[in-house]
């Protein structure tokens, strides 16, 4: 099973500003950034990243899963993508954990009033939370609180929504519009159901799969009417493109901004919007997304995503130990810059040492299944 070229330069680069967005939204000090509306209701940011993976595994696998076989690849493939890194943060925030509690034992560290400690009674970062991060389950209610790497939510979520989608794909096979007039129902009856129980999209260890399951098959959605409108898209002249970009852009941001509580539950427009506009890549507005400073924070997105959190407690530690307390205004903009100079760097890092090996380890694996590739490769 091989994968297409296709490849969708601007959707990439708001991939890659998204993910910055998500690691200034994290921070824990204040800047004036994380003091706007936009990023104050920044959780819904990540629907997108469902709906642009939904989109995306549409495009390059939707005519290429036939099989049992070409099933296994498929998850063979996603999981070699999300699970080296995944596991090595995990590491590292378990290694966090045990470092606190050394602290606590030999005292360096101050006991607070109320805090628990890591593994203890009561505690949210226990071995059954490890248990579930290690099984990408994290995501499934079996615990009340986030635990260990919080952003991490999403790769198990993502994961078993792979798994729909490829039962789907093997089941059914949607090309009908009547097939994609009941996903579009489901992702409707998701999303009223999760307003029912939660006040607004910050959903995360509770219900993040179902969460994760509507957005990606909004993305879904949005692919499957891609080839329908892009011939009259086309046909735009270049300032018609670009003014429904900047339409679609500004509606977008207003959404963020003005849709708190209950009104996130309507983001499926959105997101279906967003994503078959800029998919198009068509005005100035994606020619400017497709830049390479966007295209390269899109390549090692996923590790701002993952590396950024325990980055910004580090920073906080650092911050209170030099100047007693956490910054704001303009000194907490110049940490902040800082902050994602260190975020970018490390991310660097983390994508040329632990993805790529990782990832290749795991498609590799067993060693017959690399012979294979290469002798396809050399054929």
């Amino acid at each position: 099973m091989r994968e297409t070229t296709e490849y969708f330069a601007a959707l990439d680069g708001f991939r890659g500003l998204l993910a910055v967005f998500v690691a200034i939204y994290h921070t824990i000090w204040l800047s004036h950034p994380n003091g706007w509306a936009f990023f104050n209701n920044g959780p819904v940011i990540i629907d997108l990243f469902f709906a642009l993976s939904g989109f995306l595994m549409w495009r390059l696998y939707a005519e290429k899963l036939d099989s049992v076989g070409d099933a296994r690849k498929f998850l063979k493939r996603r999981f070699a993508r999300l699970y080296p890194l995944h596991l090595f943060m995990l590491i590292v925030f378990v290694a966090f954990a045990m470092t606190r509690l050394l602290a606590h034992k030999v005292g360096l560290a101050e006991h607070l009033p109320g805090e628990i400690l890591p593994f203890h009674d009561g505690a949210q970062d226990n071995w059954f939370a490890l248990l579930q991060h290690l099984t990408l389950t994290h995501t499934m209610g079996l615990s009340d609180s986030l635990t260990f790497n919080p952003p991490s939510w999403t790769i198990g979520a993502e994961f078993w929504t792979y798994i729909v989608f490829v039962c789907l794909m093997l089941w059914v096979k949607p090309k009908r519009l009547t097939h994609f007039l009941i996903i579009g129902l489901g992702v409707a009856v998701i999303y009223f159901a999760l307003s029912r129980v939660k006040p607004d999209m910050n959903i995360t260890y509770d219900y993040g799969f179902w969460r994760c399951l509507a957005g990606f098959f909004t993305g879904v959605l949005a692919a499957a009417s891609f080839n329908r409108v892009r011939n009259a898209f086309s046909n735009l002249p270049g300032f018609g493109r670009t003014i429904v970009e900047c339409v679609v852009v500004g509606a977008s941001i207003c959404f963020v901004i003005y849709s708190g509580g209950s009104g996130q539950f309507f983001v499926a427009p959105i997101l279906f919007v967003f994503i078959l506009v800029f998919a198009m890549d068509g005005g100035a507005i994606s020619r400017f997304m497709s830049h390479p400073i966007f295209r390269y924070l899109a390549k090692i997105s996923y590790s701002v995503y993952l590396t950024h959190v325990i980055i910004a407690i580090g920073f906080a530690i650092l911050i209170k130990r030099l100047t007693g307390g956490l910054p704001s205004g303009w000194e907490g903009d110049a940490w902040l810059i800082l902050y994602l100079c260190v975020v970018i760097g490390v991310s660097t890092l983390t994508y040329r040492f632990v993805e790529l090996p990782g990832g290749r380890m795991i498609r590799n694996w067993p060693a017959s299944e690399k012979r294979v590739a290469n002798s396809g490769s050399s054929g």
